[in-house]
C-alpha cells in the first residue's frame, strides 16, 4: 500500500502536514495561520477561517475535496473564551445538515504562542459520507453520531444516553453500559460491528474511578486479548457526561 507525504503550502512550511496511506488521509498539522503568509489570524474567527482553508488545502493537495472529510478534531487554546465561535464557521463550510463530517473538540492550553486553534482530520479519497444515527441519541451540536465513508466508520464522541429518555444514564456504571450499546447500534447502522473496530479513545471525567468500568465493557466486546485493539484513555468531561467513547472501524 502506497504512503505519500502531504503538504500544505510548502513555500511556507517544508514539513508535511499529513500522510496518505492508500485511500486514507490523516492530516495532523492544521493551524490558524494564514495559508499564504503564515501569520496567525488576529482573533479566533480569523484563525478558524484560516484553519478551514488550511484543511481544504491539505485535502486538495492529497487529491481530494471537503466532500471526502470524515472526522475533524479541534484543539482550543482558550476553550472557555472561544467556544461560542465553534459552530458558525462549521456550518458555513459544511452547510448541508444531511452531509456533514463529525467532529470533536478538546481544550489545548499549550498551543504555540499566538495560536488559538489547531485541527486534525481524517478523509477518505474518492468516497462520500453516509451519516449514521441512533434513535433517541443525538448531539446538540451540528454533527452526526458517526459517518460511514468508503470502507471506514468514524464516530463522534459517542454519548452515554438512555435512548428511551434521550438523557445521560444515572451514574458512570449505567452510562458505560449505554455508551457501548449506543456504539453497537451506530456501528450496525454503518454495516459494521465491534470486530471491525481498529481503534478506540475513551473520555473519562474521573479516570481513576471510571477506567475499570470502560475497560470491562471494552474487554466484553473484545474477549480475545490478542485481537483487542488499542484503547486510549483521556481525562475529559464532567457534569452529566461521565464517560464517552470514540471509535474508528474499517473493513478490508
Amino acid at each position: 500500500m502506497r504512503t505519500i507525504s502531504v503538504f500544505g503550502n510548502p513555500d511556507l512550511d517544508p514539513i508535511p502536514v499529513g500522510t496518505l496511506v492508500g485511500d486514507l488521509l490523516h492530516v495532523t498539522r492544521i493551524s490558524g495561520r494564514d495559508p499564504q503568509t503564515g501569520v496567525p489570524g488576529d482573533d479566533i474567527r480569523a484563525q478558524l477561517r484560516n484553519a478551514y482553508a488550511n484543511m481544504q488545502l491539505a485535502v486538495e493537495n492529497a487529491g481530494g475535496t471537503l466532500d471526502n472529510v470524515a472526522h475533524v478534531s479541534m484543539y482550543w487554546a482558550n476553550w472557555s473564551e472561544d467556544r461560542e465561535q465553534m459552530n458558525p464557521p462549521w456550518v458555513d463550510v459544511f452547510p448541508d445538515a444531511a452531509d456533514r463530517p463529525t467532529y470533536k473538540f478538546m481544550p489545548a492550553p499549550n498551543l504555540p504562542q499566538g495560536e488559538r486553534i489547531a485541527f486534525e482530520c481524517y478523509a477518505v479519497m474518492g468516497a462520500r459520507r453516509k451519516l449514521l444515527a441512533v434513535e433517541g441519541v443525538a448531539h446538540t451540536n451540528p454533527i452526526p453520531l458517526g459517518v460511514r465513508i468508503g470502507r471506514y466508520v468514524f464516530s463522534s464522541r459517542m454519548l452515554p444516553y438512555d435512548p428511551s429518555t434521550g438523557k445521560a444514564g444515572e451514574g458512570a456504571e449505567a452510562q458505560a453500559k449505554f455508551l457501548f450499546a449506543n456504539t453497537t447500534a451506530m456501528l450496525a447502522q454503518g454495516g459494521m460491528g465491534w470486530q471491525d473496530v481498529v481503534y478506540g479513545r475513551a473520555f473519562l471525567a474521573d479516570p481513576p474511578t471510571q477506567r475499570a468500568l470502560v475497560d470491562e465493557q471494552w474487554q466484553s466486546v473484545f474477549p480475545d486479548a490478542a485481537r483487542r485493539p488499542a484503547l486510549n484513555r483521556v481525562k475529559y468531561g464532567g457534569g452529566p457526561l461521565q464517560v464517552m467513547l470514540e471509535v474508528i472501524a474499517s473493513q478490508d
